[in-house]
């Protein structure tokens, strides 16, 4: 066979792959009940992982951020996205502006208030990689390693697709270019005026 013939035949079989479980060819979910995702402390992740190796999904917020609220109105209460991080990983719900310590790989980090008594938590910038955006989402490995942080406002559909991307780790073995493009979703998308 030719490179470009199994180049398309290895598309071809991955595409089939990336079907939602549950979807088996039917049409698309309609989701309208609400669900709960069982947040937990980043402190709480860290025990739970110790015990039972999972990897961790982390939801960075802060109090004032209005993109953050619709988020968490919009796509955590959809109900596929719920259930889906409560099986898949431990649920962190972080606020990025907490004014407590955390402990972390055996480093200390702290709230840095700026001269207007703001500030920002070293632990955010830590997982954003310094790249501090509102609301971001960030996927830890099983090792509570390799910080993932993925920026801004993300509807149903583009969650789903994230979280198959990282809980099914799609991301060891494609390019996420890639798979955004071939992996359909079996949510639809939301309406504009939720």
């Amino acid at each position: 066979m030719t490179q470009r013939l199994l180049t398309f035949f290895v598309i071809a079989l991955l595409c089939m792959s990336f079907k939602s479980p549950g979807s088996k060819g039917t049409d698309k979910v309609q989701t309208s009940d609400k669900a709960a995702i069982n947040w937990m402390t980043f402190e709480e992740a860290m025990e739970r992982n110790k015990k039972n190796p999972k990897k961790v999904f982390v939801d960075l917020y802060t109090d004032w951020c209005t993109w953050c609220l619709r988020m968490e109105k919009v796509t955590f209460e959809n109900p596929a996205i719920a259930e889906y991080i409560n099986e898949n990983f431990y649920p962190v719900k972080l606020d990025a502006e907490t004014k407590r310590a955390i402990s972390f790989k055996e480093n200390n980090y702290v709230f840095r208030a700026d001269a207007s008594e703001k500030g920002i938590h070293e632990i955010a910038v830590y997982l954003t990689r310094g790249r501090l955006n509102y609301p971001s989402v960030i996927f830890l490995d099983e090792n509570m390693g390799n910080p993932q942080p993925i920026p801004g406002f993300q509807n149903p559909v583009f969650m789903d697709k994230l979280l198959k991307f990282f809980g099914e780790d799609y991301y060891r073995e494609i390019d996420w270019g890639l798979f955004n493009q071939i992996y359909e979703s079996p949510l639809e998308q939301p309406r504009t005026d939720d």
